[in-house]
This record gives C-alpha cells, sequence and structure tokens, in this order.
C-alpha cells in the first residue's frame, strides 16, 4: 500500500503528522527516509504535538536519541526520535542504545536516517519518504524558486501497516 501527500507549507506537513498520530500504537516502529531538509522533523514535530507531547521536538543530529513521554488511554508510553545520519554503518548501533526501544512495547519509535538498518529490523514497520521539489521556476527578477512543496509518501510493505494507512487515508481531510 502506498500513500502520497503534498505539502506547501511546514505547517501543512506538521498537520499530517498530528493526524498520523491517530494510526500509532505502541512497539510501532517507523522509517523517515529523504533529503536534508525534506520535512521529516517538522512531520515528527507534528506527530508528537498529535500524541499530546508538550515539548518542543528538534532534531537528535548529535545526541542520536531524544524520548518524550507521554500518556495514551491512562498507560504511561514513550515516543522515540532517533537521528542516525552520523551513524556510518551497522556496527555502531550497539553502542547508541536503540535495541532497547525497537522491541519495547511501550514505545513509538521514530526513526530518521535509519534505512541501513531496516532490513536488521525484525518486526513490522512502515517507510516514510520525504522530498522537495519546485512547482514553479526560478525567479529571473531575484533568482529565487517559488512554490517550493514537500513530496510525502507513505510506503506499507506488510498487511498491518497496510490496514493502518487505509484506515489514515479514510479519515483523511486535506
Amino acid at each position: 500500500m502506498e500513500l502520497e501527500f503534498t505539502t506547501s507549507s511546514p505547517e501543512e506537513t506538521k498537520k499530517i503528522g498530528r493526524k498520523f498520530s491517530g494510526i500509532l500504537s505502541p512497539g510501532d516502529v517507523v522509517f523517515f527516509l529523504g533529503e536534508l531538509g525534506g520535512g521529516k522533523t517538522t512531520f515528527i514535530s507534528g506527530t508528537a504535538e498529535g500524541l499530546k507531547i508538550k515539548e518542543n521536538v528538534s532534531s537528535p543530529s548529535f545526541t542520536l536519541i531524544n524520548t518524550y513521554d507521554f500518556d495514551k488511554d491512562g498507560i504511561n508510553l514513550k515516543l522515540v526520535h532517533c537521528d542516525l545520519y552520523r551513524i556510518d554503518n551497522l556496527k555502531d548501533i550497539p553502542d547508541i542504545g536503540i535495541e532497547e526501544y525497537l522491541y519495547d512495547s511501550k514505545s513509538i519509535i521514530l526513526i530518521e536516517w535509519g534505512g541501513f538498518i531496516k532490513e536488521k529490523v525484525c518486526k513490522e514497520f512502515l517507510e516514510i519518504k520525504f522530498e522537495y521539489f519546485f512547482e514553479d521556476a526560478v525567479s529571473e527578477e531575484n533568482f529565487e524558486t517559488v512554490n517550493q512543496k514537500r513530496r510525502i509518501t507513505f510506503l506499507a510493505s506488510d498487511v498491518c501497516w497496510a490496514k493502518k494507512i487505509e484506515m489514515f487515508k479514510d479519515n483523511e481531510a486535506i
């Protein structure tokens, strides 16, 4: 199952993230792929808002992992935001402690730049791909590009995530 959105602003990207939070469950793993500046952290910030997390969510580029506590249906859970941009290979993964969250039934784990580890994860996961593009040409007057957009593509490769994405699509009103 594949689902695609196009956004024209950071607020639209956050809005999709907020709505996406409604289909997340404890134990879920989501990989965020795409270019620098593609909107991954903005989307994750919106997801955190949808989970009623009050803290400011920023990319853990140097800390590698940020955790945020939240309650859902009276259960204390964690949103785990990982940024593996600075990790060069699989052998470095045990050093950052990501395994303790990957299989934790009380955590939702969102991983930026984790494409190189997804084949090693022994559970279902969702991929969300971010791309930016320019709908209009470069202005000749000031050489600025106008109408920058983001394409957000949800790629579900298993039945569980396909059902969740179908629910998201059916309840989407963007």
